[in-house]
C-alpha cells in the first residue's frame, strides 16, 4: 500500500499546558492519559482534537459511518478494517501515533476471535458491539521534554484542508487563556437506578452456580460481573476529570463518540505490542485498601499471601503465558514482573507481567486475537468459563471486559481492559464489576469485592470529592 504524503506535523512548547486543560479549552473529542500511584506520569499522553469518521461493528458487519452515512468495509472484522486505515499514513519515529482512531471491543467480540457460543443476552445499552473514532487532528504531549506534537492525518475514506485545520489550532492556542482552570465542586443530584437487592441476590445466586460447575469439575475459575446504572446530569468530562483526580491508574480515557461517552481508570492493560515484542499485564488478586500507610502494608503482606488470591493470580499468570506462547516464538515467553502488591485508590491487587516476541508470521492484532478477551476476567478454561458464565448472565457485557486502545501505522497496538470504566448515555451511567471465582470463594465475600471496585467511580458520581 502506497503511503500517503499530505499528513502534516508541528513541533510547539508545551510547558504552558497539562492535557487536561488543553483537553477542556479546546474541545477534545478523546482523551488518553497514563498515571499511578506507585510510578506516577507516564511519558505521554494523547488528545484527538477533530473527528474524521468512526468505523464500527455490529449485526450488520464492519463499516464506516460519516456525517450520518454508513458505507459497508470489504473486512472480517473491525481489527482487519482499522489494520487497513492505520497503514495509509506513515509512523512518526518514537511517538505513539492512533492512527486508526481510538476506541473499544465489546467483550462479545470474542466470538469472533475463537469457537466461543455466546448465550443469547438482552443489549441493555443499545450501541455497536464495537466502535473507533477516526481523527484528523491529534496532540501528543510529552511529558519528559515538555514539547506538544500536532498531528494531522487524511484518510483515503475522508480529507479536509490540514493546512487550514493546523491555522486554526494554532490560532486557538495562542489565544487560549491560561489562567488556573479551577476545578468544578458543583454537585450535580444523582440516583440509583439498579434493584441493588435483586441485583445482589442475583449476582450471589451465579456465584453458588458456578462453584457447582468447578465441583463438578467443569471450570477451574470464572468471572461473573453485575451492573449498576446511576442517574445523573454530571457532565461526561467533568467525570473524567474527577476520576483522573480520584484514581489515576495506568489507563486513564475518556472517548465521546456522539451518542455515548466512554470514561475510565482502567488498571490493566490487555496487551501491549511494539517492535516485534508483546506483552500482558495480569491482575488478579484484590483486597481493600488501608486507613493509612501502615495499613497498607500490613494488608499487602496478607493479600500476598492468602492462599486462596495466590493460587487464583498464578493460574491466570499460566493462562497469559498459554494465550502469548500460542502467538509468540518457543522458548521466548518469560515474566517480568512476578505476584507485586500494587496500590490502587480503593484497592490494592496482585500483578505480574508476561512478555514474548512475535512469530515472524504473527502480527499485533493476532496477538490481540489470540489474548483476547483477557483470562483475568474471563476465567478457565478460557473457553468454558466464558460460555458458562454468559449462559448466567442476563445481558451483554458490550464495553465491560472488551478493550480500549488503538492500532498505530505500522501495526503496533496498546489496548487495556474494559473495567473500571462508565459508559454515559444520556443521563444514564452504566458501570460494571466482576470478581474471580474459585472452590473456596464465598458468594457474600464476592459481592463486597465488586463493591470495592466500584467503589471509585461511584465515589465520583456521589460527588464525595476529598
Amino acid at each position: 500500500m502506497n503511503k500517503r504524503t499530505d499528513n502534516l506535523y508541528l513541533s510547539l512548547e508545551g510547558d504552558r499546558y497539562t492535557p487536561f486543560s488543553l483537553a477542556k479549552k479546546l474541545g477534545a473529542e478523546a482523551i488518553l492519559e497514563s498515571a499511578s500511584f506507585s510510578q506516577g506520569s507516564a511519558r505521554y499522553s494523547i488528545l484527538m482534537l477533530e473527528e474524521a469518521f468512526h468505523v464500527i461493528e455490529d449485526e450488520q458487519g464492519v463499516a464506516i459511518v460519516s456525517e450520518g452515512q454508513r458505507k459497508p468495509c470489504d473486512s472480517r472484522n473491525i481489527l482487519e478494517a482499522l489494520e487497513k486505515i492505520a497503514a495509509e499514513n506513515e509512523k512518526p519515529p518514537q511517538i505513539p501515533l492512533p492512527a486508526a482512531g481510538i476506541g473499544f471491543l465489546s467483550y462479545e467480540f470474542c466470538a469472533r476471535c475463537d469457537t466461543i457460543h455466546l448465550a443469547k443476552q438482552k443489549d441493555g445499552l443499545q450501541i455497536p458491539e464495537s466502535e473507533f473514532v477516526v481523527g484528523h487532528i491529534y496532540i501528543v504531549f510529552d511529558h519528559f521534554t515538555d514539547t506538544l506534537h500536532l498531528f494531522g492525518l487524511n484518510y483515503d475514506e475522508h480529507e479536509i484542508d490540514l493546512s487550514e485545520a493546523f491555522a486554526r489550532i494554532q490560532k486557538k492556542l495562542s489565544n487560549l487563556d491560561f489562567s488556573y482552570l479551577e476545578a468544578s465542586t458543583e454537585k450535580y443530584p444523582y440516583r440509583i437506578i439498579t434493584d441493588l437487592q435483586k441485583s445482589h441476590d442475583e449476582y450471589v445466586h451465579c456465584v453458588k452456580e458456578l462453584k457447582k460447575r468447578i465441583v463438578a469439575g467443569d471450570i477451574i475459575q470464572a468471572v461473573p460481573s453485575r451492573r449498576l446504572q446511576i442517574e445523573s446530569q454530571m457532565p461526561a468530562l467533568e467525570t473524567y476529570r474527577r476520576i483522573r483526580s480520584l484514581n489515576p491508574s495506568p489507563y486513564l480515557l475518556y472517548i465521546d463518540f456522539g451518542d455515548y461517552q466512554l470514561i475510565g481508570s482502567s488498571p490493566e492493560s490487555l496487551v501491549r505490542s511494539h517492535g516485534g515484542k508483546s506483552s500482558i499485564r495480569p491482575i488478579a488478586g484484590t483486597c481493600r485498601r488501608g486507613k493509612n500507610e501502615a495499613e497498607d502494608e500490613q494488608l499487602k503482606e496478607k493479600l500476598a499471601n492468602d492462599p486462596k488470591e495466590r493460587a487464583e493470580h498464578l493460574m491466570l499468570v499460566d493462562l497469559a503465558r498459554n494465550d502469548l506462547g500460542r502467538v509468540s516464538k518457543p522458548g521466548s515467553v518469560h515474566l517480568t514482573r512476578n505476584m507485586e502488591c500494587e496500590l490502587f485508590s480503593h484497592v490494592i491487587h496482585i500483578v505480574s507481567e508476561v512478555e514474548g516476541e512475535n512469530r515472524s508470521d504473527i502480527k499485533p492484532i493476532q496477538v490481540l486475537q489470540s489474548v483476547f478477551p483477557a483470562g483475568t476476567i474471563s476465567g478457565a478454561p478460557k473457553i468454558s468459563a466464558i460460555e458458562i458464565v454468559s449462559s448466567l448472565e442476563s445481558e451483554k457485557r458490550n464495553f465491560y471486559a472488551g478493550a480500549v486502545g488503538y492500532l498505530e501505522a505500522n501495526g503496533d497496538l496498546d489496548f487495556c481492559i474494559g473495567i473500571r470504566c462508565t459508559l454515559k448515555k444520556g443521563n444514564i451511567y452504566t458501570l460494571q464489576a466482576g470478581s474471580g471465582i474459585v472452590y473456596a470463594s464465598d458468594p457474600e465475600r464476592e459481592w463486597e469485592e465488586t463493591n470495592e471496585k466500584l467503589g471509585a467511580l461511584l465515589q465520583v458520581l456521589e460527588t464525595k470529592e476529598k
